[in-house]
């Protein structure tokens, strides 16, 4: 009688620590995200995994090419993005948390005289950068600012369109193009590395709205359910902010 009362209080012991586990131990969770907040995501997982545990694996790509390998795999649990583009991705979401608004930024390359986004077509500026207008969110939103001031003509020869926001970065860096258009996000890498960082007013591009938006085929695992608690916490809105969201 005695070794079985001890056996059931291992037991309920042994019931108890399991319980007191965080939610996500031992288990991975793979985020997907646009590649023009992979500074922001890198800290929100970082932080996370500081707070809570678990391995948080990272996949980054313009939102084309992260939602088809959604659509390819099963093993993305949630993806961070535009909400115009993933509402209509056709993937199986179930639930989304919402990080912050995206803002479009035109990043002027060192040594390139003041530019006014007026008056892009003024003879010292050559070469403008945009992402894929097709796939990423910023190179949408900087399509629609150019065609709303009658651009798309008057800089054909000047326009250069690239895959993601870091590609046009990098162009801007490197000083092969004088203006490129970026996020927010992005821009705030950019401080001090570039000659202007201009606002493009919000009025001239559709709403950017970033969520987190969670893979129906994988509601549920515990650490997916942490992790977007997580996004509701006033850590992770003190991060997007300082990430420019």
């Amino acid at each position: 009688m005695k070794r079985k009362s001890t056996l059931i209080l291992m037991l309920l012991i042994a019931a108890q620590i399991y319980h007191l586990q965080p939610a996500s131990a031992g288990e991975e969770l793979t985020i997907a995200a646009g590649a023009g907040y992979k500074r922001l995501v890198k800290e929100l997982c970082a932080t996370f995994s500081t707070l809570q545990g678990g391995e948080v694996q990272q996949i980054f790509g313009n939102m084309g090419q992260v939602t088809a390998q959604a659509k390819a795999s099963d093993q993305i649990d949630c993806i961070i993005g535009d909400k115009t583009i993933l509402d209509v991705s056709a993937l199986p979401f179930k639930g989304e948390v919402i990080i912050g608004q995206g803002k479009l930024i035109a990043a002027v390359a060192r040594g390139v005289q003041p530019v006014r986004l007026e008056a892009l077509n003024a003879p010292h500026i050559s070469r403008i950068a945009y992402p894929d207008a097709q796939k990423a969110i910023y190179g949408k939103a900087a399509h629609q600012f150019l065609e709303r001031h009658n651009y798309q003509e008057q800089l054909a020869q000047k326009l250069l369109m690239v895959g993601t926001v870091p590609q046009v970065s990098a162009y801007v860096l490197s000083g092969e193009v004088d203006v490129g258009f970026i996020n927010s996000t992005e821009a705030l890498a950019l401080q001090g590395k570039v000659a202007q960082l201009i606002p493009v007013n919000q009025e001239d591009y559709s709403p950017i709205l970033i969520v987190a938006k969670q893979l129906n085929h994988n509601e549920e695992k515990d650490i997916t359910k942490s992790f977007l608690t997580f996004l509701k916490t006033p850590k992770a809105a003190e991060i997007s902010h300082k990430h420019g969201l």
